[in-house]
């Protein structure tokens, strides 16, 4: 049962789910993520055309579009741990070999390429730090608004 980050393409679900992919339609979207779990819409977010998110275990999933993303088509994921930022997640969020949510920051920015880190985790995390990261992000849409 892992999450698995796919640059590029998207988002594999756990337990053979399917895959969020980028330029998928929301209706797709959402009916590709049902399989896993309940999905909630609504919210807002600045410069959404939609937007919708799941829990699946501990794991807030966010796929929208933006304004700037081709046809209204999903060009963004955000991958959050829901809570508990002091340990390992409960469900792997996996990029390649390693889990991302599984081991303390300091020790990613050890096993990580540069591109990859700079690829997956934010700008103002401290590469030192023995905290877990909180979130991920991919984008497929090359809009100005981060």
């Amino acid at each position: 049962m892992t999450f698995r980050l796919m640059p590029g393409t998207g988002l594999v679900l756990p337990a053979n789910a399917g895959v969020l992919r980028f330029g998928m339609t929301e209706h797709a979207a959402q009916w590709t993520a049902s399989t896993l779990a309940d999905i909630r819409v609504g919210g807002w977010k600045c410069g959404a055309h939609w937007t919708f998110f799941f829990i699946h275990h501990g794991i807030l999933v966010t796929p929208y579009s933006c304004t700037a993303c081709a046809e209204q088509t999903m060009g963004h994921l955000i991958v959050e741990r829901e809570y508990v930022l002091d340990r390992a997640a409960d469900v792997p969020v996996a990029f390649g070999d390693f889990d991302l949510f599984g081991y303390p920051i300091h020790e990613l920015t050890e096993a990580l390429a540069p591109s990859d880190r700079q690829l997956l985790l934010p700008a103002d995390v401290d590469p030192q730090s023995t905290h877990y990261l909180s979130a991920v992000r991919l984008d497929a849409c090359e809009s100005d608004r981060r």
